[in-house]
């Protein structure tokens, strides 16, 4: 399971247009925040046929969450496997199985969620390698760079297999690094899948809690 992670050309390749696409994506989360901040702040309690539409999006999300059906199951995974998020998401998966939610589908479900935010980080990490070691941070970016140096593919399925460890980053710093898309799928689906699948058993099964 062995592959190569040098840094040579690392950021080299297609520089400008990289700056211009990270530019433009800079400019939009910009007015992004200004946005939200002038709802925060002022618009909030308006009545406004788009914020309205806005706030029955949240509301819809924010349901089926907090009452576990397999849409906020979904909503949950997609949204929480994305790479700037910081929230356990094993925690996550254990108050779903509270909830009293399918584990068989709760399961599927959950990674099907992950397929689509970790491919999500996968490509933003292609398109905006600079961006991206920005957001992660230089200290905990190299500190995965130097963990896939020194174990190579092993560790890209440990990270994604060993609960409490930074996999959503690391899709993004595999796509930095231009890492092979297949071993990348097999390597987080089933690092993944056995994850949480062992978070299931345990949890019905071995400490007999109701699921």
């Amino acid at each position: 399971m062995g592959e190569d992670f040098s840094a040579t050309a690392m950021f080299q390749y297609n520089r400008q247009r990289k700056f211009r696409f990270a530019f433009l994506l800079y400019v939009v989360l910009f007015f992004i925040a200004m946005f939200a901040a002038s709802y925060f702040l002022f618009l909030q309690h308006k009545d406004i046929a788009f914020l309205e539409f806005f706030r029955g999006i949240i509301a819809h999300i924010t349901q089926n969450i907090d009452a576990g059906t397999l849409l906020g199951v979904l909503y949950a995974s997609l949204f929480g496997g994305l790479f700037f998020i910081t929230i356990p998401m094993e925690l996550v998966f254990i108050s779903f199985l509270r909830a009293g939610t399918n584990p068989y589908f709760l399961l599927f479900t959950f990674i099907g969620g992950f397929i689509i935010s970790f491919t999500a980080n996968y490509y933003i990490g292609v398109k905006l390698d600079t961006f991206s070691k920005k957001v992660i941070s230089p200290k905990k970016f190299y500190k995965i760079k130097g963990v896939l140096n020194r174990y190579g593919s092993w560790a890209v399925f440990a990270i994604n297999a060993i609960p409490f460890l930074p996999s959503q980053p690391l899709s993004t710093v595999l796509g930095v690094f231009k890492y092979n898309r297949v071993k990348f799928y097999v390597y987080f689906v089933s690092g993944q899948f056995l994850k949480y699948a062992a978070i299931a058993i345990t949890y019905i099964y071995i400490l007999g809690l109701p699921g």
